[in-house]
């Protein structure tokens, strides 16, 4: 089992992740994160260092705001080469190596419905993985909306898809939306302990 994470940009996917770690941590259970955009990263970063002069591996919110377009046209460039396969591949080896030593892999950016393979076949079907969306609520009330045309078109479809669904207000610390989203992550927590249990 394998664990995926979907929102638009900013909804807080990392977020959960950290949540998740400390509270399956308590039970025993070792995960990973792993991001299919890494390797996309890795692979930009000289270029957009170089010729933009941001360090894309350690960008604040705003840098990444300013590059964000390049590393979307990138990958889609590489997903239509492989009919969206290209990032989930790679992120395969480092999910099986996980499996194997009994870690469990979290993928915190799962953002992909449009081809047959794509990323929300590969996560439950090629590996039986549960799905997580998460939606945060600005101050004002409102939600965070898309940062992009791929994220309008798929972020719908990927919420519907998935096994839970996060919604949560911006709060300014980690322990404050632990507090406020107590009940649902500790629903996910039983979940996926019952599901590594089997």
């Amino acid at each position: 089992m394998i664990i995926g994470i979907s929102g638009v940009a900013t909804a807080g996917k990392d977020t959960l992740y950290n949540l998740l770690e400390k509270k399956l941590y308590a039970k025993n259970i070792k995960t990973k994160r792993i991001a299919l955009a890494d390797q996309l990263k890795k692979d930009l970063a000289p270029f957009i260092k170089e010729y933009i002069g941001v360090d894309i591996l350690t960008a604040s919110p705003e840098e990444k705001k300013t590059v964000r377009n390049l590393m979307v046209v990138y990958g889609k460039i590489k997903r239509n080469q492989t009919q969206g396969k290209h990032w989930t591949s790679i992120a395969q080896k480092e999910i099986d190596e996980c499996l194997k030593n009994k870690v469990l892999p979290i993928i915190t950016d799962i953002r992909y419905c449009e081809y047959k393979e794509d990323e929300l076949f590969w996560l439950k079907n090629k590996n039986n993985g549960m799905l997580i969306h998460v939606t945060r609520v600005n101050e004002d009330g409102g939600v965070i909306p898309p940062a992009n045309h791929e994220e309008k078109v798929n972020n719908p479809i990927l919420k519907k898809s998935a096994d839970f669904k996060l919604k949560w207000k911006t709060r300014p610390s980690l322990e404050e939306i632990q507090k406020d989203s107590e009940k649902i992550l500790s629903k996910i927590e039983r979940k996926i302990y019952a599901n590594l249990q089997k």
